[in-house]
């Protein structure tokens, strides 16, 4: 005799799906049946459902490894007590103990620079360690790169705290105060450089496509003409390297009489030196120095180094009913172009509060 059916209002009600609940799945799967068991498929099985429901919250395989990568830094604490040299440690430590407890995990901070929301977390908070221990902007944010692959290196051992990985830190320190860095600051951009700043503009994009946003990724840079006419304006401006060779550009346009930075690239390779952030420093002092009150930009609000990361730089998003007639011409011509499959906005910042490096 068959069994009667089973109602499916008698069986246990699934938790909702989220982007959060895959995340922390998928840190179980890795913490109890190690990397190679990680996919997909694997975390799907393990939340009673198909693979391709997980498409919804995570683009890929990489997407998941990066965002179980930032949660777990979401567990750093910030430190609070001691001088610099002890924060730093403690901060280290910290991160390296919350990247440790996760098996493999250490090795996908190798792979990624910064782009997420805890990771860059990280990096303003040792970056303004180190302007507190007196050092220049550009050595701090060198030096940043240098210690979160230290942590990352250290966090594949486990050895937060013993003797050995405190005097690594201790010598990497002394080394990065030893060693101020060359190139910079900001300087006009020149008509032969225009091939480098597309470059530049093409080699920014890439992240994108770890997030699912291939369509920005494969986007073409500005055109030359474009750059070109803020290049002969005198408001286009690179960060050079030690070579005085670009490797990260503004271009500031004018909109209903205020600064709108049109575009703000960093070679990736450069990532986590806060070279951007610089950048916008000096078009902020240009600004200020012309009497300008307000500098706006346009940005994807979801995007980790985009929306919340001009944020943390003081800028605040303005409300569609507050922009200015120029305002809503360029997100008019962002839409047409296709941008707002991706939630996109406007944000400004007061030239009299912005706080420079």
């Amino acid at each position: 005799m068959n069994a009667a059916p089973v109602s499916r209002r008698a069986r246990p009600a699934k938790v909702p799906l989220s982007r959060e609940l895959v995340i922390e799945t998928g840190l179980r799967i890795l913490d109890t049946e190690g990397a190679a068991a990680l996919t997909m498929r694997r975390v799907a099985k393990e939340l009673d459902t198909g693979a391709a429901s997980l498409y919804v919250y995570l683009a890929h395989r990489d997407d998941l490894l990066t965002g179980m990568l930032d949660h777990v830094l979401s567990q750093v604490k910030a430190p609070t007590e001691g001088d610099w040299r002890t924060r730093v440690t403690q901060l280290v430590e910290s991160a390296i103990e919350a990247l440790g407890r996760h098996d493999g995990l250490a090795l996908v901070a190798f792979g990624r620079f910064p782009t997420t929301e805890h990771a860059l977390g990280l990096i303003e908070q040792l970056l303004a360690l180190l302007r507190d221990g007196g050092l220049d902007p550009a050595t701090s944010t060198w030096a940043v790169d240098l210690i979160y692959r230290h942590i990352a290196a250290e966090s594949v051992q486990r050895t937060a705290g013993d003797i050995r990985a405190r005097w690594g830190l201790r010598a990497l320190l002394n080394g990065i105060i030893a060693t101020p860095v060359a190139g910079g600051p900001a300087r006009l951009a020149r008509e032969d450089e225009i091939a480098a700043l597309q470059e530049i503009e093409r080699r920014a994009g890439a992240p994108f496509a770890e997030v699912g946003m291939t369509a920005i990724a494969e986007d073409e840079p500005p055109s030359r003409e474009v750059l070109r006419a803020f290049v002969v304006e005198g408001r286009a401006w690179v960060w050079p390297d030690d070579d005085d060779q670009p490797i990260g550009y503004l271009v500031l346009g004018l909109v209903d009489g205020q600064p709108h930075i049109d575009q703000v690239s960093v070679d990736p390779a450069h990532a986590g030196a806060r070279i951007g952030k610089r950048l916008i420093d000096h078009a902020v002092a240009w600004s200020k120095s012309n009497g300008l009150e307000e500098i706006t930009l346009t940005t994807f609000t979801q995007v980790p180094w985009n929306g919340p990361y001009y944020e943390r730089l003081g800028f605040t998003y303005i409300l569609p009913a507050d922009e200015t007639p120029g305002l809503r011409a360029i997100r008019a011509s962002e839409i047409a172009h296709g941008l707002d499959e991706w939630p996109r906005a406007c944000m400004g910042a007061d030239l009299a509060g912005w706080r420079s490096d």
